[in-house]
């Protein structure tokens, strides 16, 4: 073999290797897709606690044609919750219980024509429970909702008849009564399992008579009960925490 044979064997196999790497670049690389992002699903339920704050409206009824101011009471209310939630595209429906320990409190005087005597009525919220529904729209981890359903309260009267100098004869009594609650607010997952949550409700207890009786006043020993009427409405808000079982990160759908 000459040495011309041998230089052209190297110059040609140099050229069909170049053609081979250059024809290899041409042959697009297989493509991968990064995962797919994953979404949050309110699916599953909880169990929780909240606390806030209160203010409800008394409107006493006239007894023997005497007209009463109506008390304001305002305080607090704290308790636990629980529920559970199903998840359907981004709609979420779900129920909820709740109870809270509660002391919401006022006192307001009216004076009866005469001025000399004059009444004090005090109302205190002592518990209230609520069985809700609730229905929201959820963006991811955040879930924006209204609930609606049955309250239940218990509350203390006291009417204190004063000359505001020596005289003071105390009438109490007590009432569970029952209404209704709507409302709504937001729920953020914090963390796959933990959520916090903000709400505004309204309750309205219509009017409910109750049975006052004479307390505390040897004076008014033996004095029969007189029963007495009051309409009732309140507001609060809210914040809590729910820790949440059988919650899941869901891949989202691909789109390209």
């Amino acid at each position: 073999m000459t040495t011309r044979t041998i230089f052209g064997a190297i110059a040609v196999s140099a050229l069909a290797s170049a053609m081979t790497s250059a024809m290899a670049a041409d042959v697009p690389m297989p493509y991968k897709a990064a995962p797919a992002p994953a979404a949050f699903s309110w699916t599953g339920c909880y169990v929780g606690a909240n606390g806030g704050g209160g203010r409800g409206v008394n409107e006493q009824q006239p007894i023997v044609g005497q007209t009463f101011n109506a008390d304001h009471n305002s305080g607090w209310l704290a308790g636990v919750q629980g529920g559970c939630d199903y998840q359907v595209g981004s709609l979420v429906v779900g129920i909820e219980g709740r109870f809270d320990w509660a002391d919401m409190k006022d006192t307001t005087a009216t004076l009866i024509p005469s001025g000399a005597i004059g009444f004090l009525l005090t109302t205190q919220l002592d518990r209230v429970a609520t069985a809700t529904g609730r229905i929201g729209y959820a963006f991811d981890r955040v879930l924006f909702y209204a609930k609606g359903g049955a309250a239940f309260a218990r509350f203390n009267h006291q009417m204190t008849q004063t000359d505001f100098a020596a005289l003071t004869v105390d009438f109490k009594g007590s009432r569970d009564v029952a209404g209704f609650v709507v409302g709504g607010g937001f729920e953020y997952a914090l963390l796959p399992n933990l959520s916090l949550t903000a709400e505004y409700n309204y309750f309205d207890f219509g009017t409910n008579g109750y049975t006052l009786n004479c307390s505390g006043n040897p004076a008014c020993a033996g004095t029969p009960m007189f029963p007495v009427s009051v309409r009732q409405n309140m507001q609060t808000v809210m914040l809590g925490v729910n820790w949440r079982f059988n919650t899941r990160l869901a891949p989202l759908v691909a789109r390209y």
